[in-house]
């Protein structure tokens, strides 16, 4: 038996962050959307170890892996051997703020849960999924959302009128830990507001799609480099915005020619067109599905 499904990354329309919580996360107040870039995942039977299968962009060693980690928490919690095989067609950059390892999580949670034949409660797998990073719960809902906590509380929202992106994405990862370092350190010497975060966010009431992102400079602290890709993207499109901790920006409202203007400019980056996600989009292309999807990469 085999179980397959999309894994779609996401963008930060807006990310608000408050003060240091005792768990050792800030607490955020964020709009996030699903985009159609995304992962494909298939599981099967297997006997023995879980094992992971990979093809396409690199992704964290078998055990780092918050994929792997997710099947080896949903055996646990099922008291069951964690006997799977998992192959992942890799296509979200690691390090870019796209959600692609919390993505990948999730699908998997959602594919073993019926290869295993779990009797989970939405409450079971939400919880299952906080567990595993601040990301993941998100991607258990798709569409469009706002999220706080640290993250985990997940609020559906309506679908917005979806929107064509340009996506660049630096050809260098970025450590969400350390933009939150460089993010603490740059507070420090600011006013303090005592982490509050407002109530609503600004893209609630402004008519832009783009709302502050309050990591940015922490990102550009990080990677002066930064700043390059950024002003490049600014000069093509009407409003662009690094997507939580980065690496990635996007672009709405590009030029017609921007891709291939960026693409000239940083050819080591990677440049693509992509769409944001309606909930029942996200649906259709995340539900598992029996057989395999699994393409060769040959």
């Amino acid at each position: 038996m085999r179980f397959s499904g999309e894994a779609p990354a996401k963008i930060n329309r807006e990310l608000k962050v408050g003060g240091f919580r005792s768990d050792g996360y800030h607490e955020i107040r964020s709009r996030v959307v699903a985009i159609d870039l995304a992962d494909v995942i298939e599981v099967e039977a297997g006997e023995g170890d879980l094992v992971l299968l990979c093809t396409g962009l690199p992704v964290p060693s078998a055990e780092s892996n918050l994929l792997v980690r997710a099947g080896r928490a949903l055996a646990n919690h099922l008291g069951r051997p964690a006997e799977a095989a998992i192959r992942l067609e890799k296509k979200i950059p690691v390090g870019a703020g796209l959600g692609g390892g919390s993505s990948d999580a999730a699908r998997a949670l959602a594919l073993l849960a019926r290869l295993w034949d779990a009797r989970l409660t939405d409450d079971d797998l939400r919880a299952i999924a906080a567990s595993l990073g601040s990301d993941v719960p998100f991607f258990l809902v798709g569409g469009e959302a706002e999220v706080t906590g640290r993250g985990e509380q997940v609020t559906p929202l309506p679908d917005s009128e979806p929107s064509d992106l340009l996506v660049l994405v630096p050809p260098f990862p970025l450590s969400t830990a350390d933009v939150y370092a460089a993010h603490r350190r740059l507070q420090s010497g600011s006013p303090s507001d005592n982490g509050r975060i407002p109530a609503a966010l600004e893209v609630d009431s402004s008519r832009k799609f783009f709302g502050p992102n309050d990591l940015a400079l922490a990102v550009l602290e990080t990677k002066a480099e930064m700043s390059v890709l950024l002003d490049s993207a600014r000069s093509l499109a009407p409003e662009s915005a690094i997507t939580g901790s980065g690496s990635a920006i996007v672009l709405v409202g590009a030029a017609a020619d921007a891709e291939e203007r960026l693409a000239a400019r940083h050819p080591d980056a990677r440049v693509f067109r992509s769409r944001t996600l309606t909930r029942g989009e996200y649906r259709l292309r995340t539900e598992s599905s029996g057989g395999s999807q699994w393409r060769s990469p040959r």
